[in-house]
C-alpha cells in the first residue's frame, strides 16, 4: 500500500523525499515498481477494460449492478462487489435520472373523505382495534417502486404489504388482502386509518373495507400525526436498513423487504412501547388461549414508538 501512495503521488512530491518520509527504501520501491503484476491484477485490467466497453455501450448510463450481469452472462468471474471496486478505480458509474420522480396520489380528489376514527378513539387497548395503512417509495436501477403496509396500531406488527411499479389501488389492495389473510378471522369493526390519498379513497378501496366490514378512517389534511406509529416504521426502515441502496430490480427490492419485515421487523426487533417484545412476541401473548376475555387478561396500554 505505501509503494502504491508513492507511484500514485510521484509527480507531487520527490520519490527519495516519500521513500525517506514513509521509511522505506527507494531500492524496494524500485524492485516492487519493475515486478510483474500479479494474477489478480492482470484479471482486473482484463476485466476493467471489458467494464468500460460495456460502460460506454451503454452510454454510461449502466451502475454496477447490470455491468455485473453482463459480466455473468459472458462467464467473468467477477462479483458483485468486485466490480464495484473497479468501476470506482475506474472512477466511472451509472447516471440516475434526475427529471423522474416518484409517482404520488393526489389528495384534492372528488371520491370524497372519511372521519378521522383514530384521533376520536385514541390509544388502542387491544390488537385488532385500528389497523393504519401507508406507502413510500424506494428506487430501483430501472426507476421508483413503491411499497405498501398495513400495520396493526397495537402491536405495531406488519400484517400485509405489497410490492408494485405503479402508486395505485391494486397496490393497497393486495397488501389488505395480505393483512386479512394474516389474521385469517374476520376482521368487521376494525378501524382503517390512513391518509386522505386518491388510492385509499378510491371507489374499489372503500367497496372493499365495506365488503369487509371494517371502520374507514382517515387523517386530516395536512396531519400525520394520528399515523406516527406507521412513519415511524418507514422512518426506521429506510435509515436503517435502505439507507442510499440503490435495488437491482423488483425483485431484489422483494427479496429485502420481506428479510426486513417477516426476518427482522415482525420477529427480532424489540419494542420499548411493547415491553421490549418483538410484535411476533406480543400478540403471541395477546392472543394466547387461557380462557376468559382476551381484553380482561392481556390489556396493555401501548405508547408510541
Amino acid at each position: 500500500m505505501i509503494f502504491e501512495f508513492i507511484k500514485e503521488n510521484r509527480r507531487l512530491f520527490e520519490i527519495l523525499e516519500m521513500c525517506e518520509t514513509l521509511d522505506v527504501s527507494t531500492n524496494g520501491f524500485y524492485r516492487w515498481e519493475k515486478a510483474e503484476p500479479s494474477v489478480r491484477d492482470q484479471e482486473d485490467d482484463s476485466l476493467k477494460k471489458r467494464i468500460l466497453e460495456i460502460h460506454d455501450q451503454a452510454s454510461g448510463d449502466y451502475g454496477h449492478r447490470p455491468i455485473h450481469d453482463h459480466l455473468m452472462e459472458e462467464r467473468y468471474l467477477c462479483g458483485r462487489d468486485r466490480t464495484l471496486r473497479l468501476m470506482n478505480e475506474l472512477e466511472i458509474s451509472g447516471q440516475q435520472s434526475k427529471a423522474y420522480k416518484p409517482q404520488g396520489t393526489d389528495s384534492a380528489h372528488d371520491f370524497g373523505y372519511s372521519p378521522n376514527l383514530l384521533k376520536k378513539l385514541g390509544e388502542t387497548r387491544f390488537c385488532d382495534e385500528a389497523w393504519v395503512a401507508d406507502t413510500t417509495y424506494l428506487l430501483t436501477d430501472s426507476g421508483w417502486m413503491y411499497l405498501a403496509t398495513v400495520m396493526d396500531r397495537h402491536s405495531r406488527r406488519i400484517l400485509g404489504w405489497s410490492v408494485s411499479p405503479s402508486n395505485d389501488t391494486a397496490l393497497i389492495l393486495e397488501a389488505l388482502k395480505a393483512a386479512v389473510m394474516t389474521r385469517g378471522t374476520s376482521v368487521a369493526g376494525i378501524i382503517h386509518h390512513s391518509d386522505r390519498g386518491s388510492t385509499y379513497a378510491s371507489y374499489a378501496y372503500q367497496n372493499y373495507l365495506f365488503a369487509l366490514g371494517m371502520k374507514s378512517s382517515m387523517s386530516a389534511k395536512g396531519n400525520c400525526y394520528d399515523n406516527a406509529a406507521m412513519e415511524s416504521f418507514y422512518g426506521r426502515f429506510k435509515t436503517g436498513s435502505v439507507r442510499n441502496r440503490i435495488f437491482s430490480d423488483e425483485t431484489d427490492l422483494r427479496r429485502h423487504v420481506f428479510d426486513y419485515i417477516e426476518v427482522f421487523y415482525n420477529r427480532f426487533r424489540k419494542h420499548s412501547s411493547l415491553g421490549y417484545k418483538t410484535p411476533i412476541q406480543f400478540e403471541r401473548e395477546f392472543f394466547a388461549p387461557q380462557g376468559g376475555q382476551r381484553e380482561e387478561r392481556y390489556l396493555y396500554q401501548s405508547q408510541e414508538n
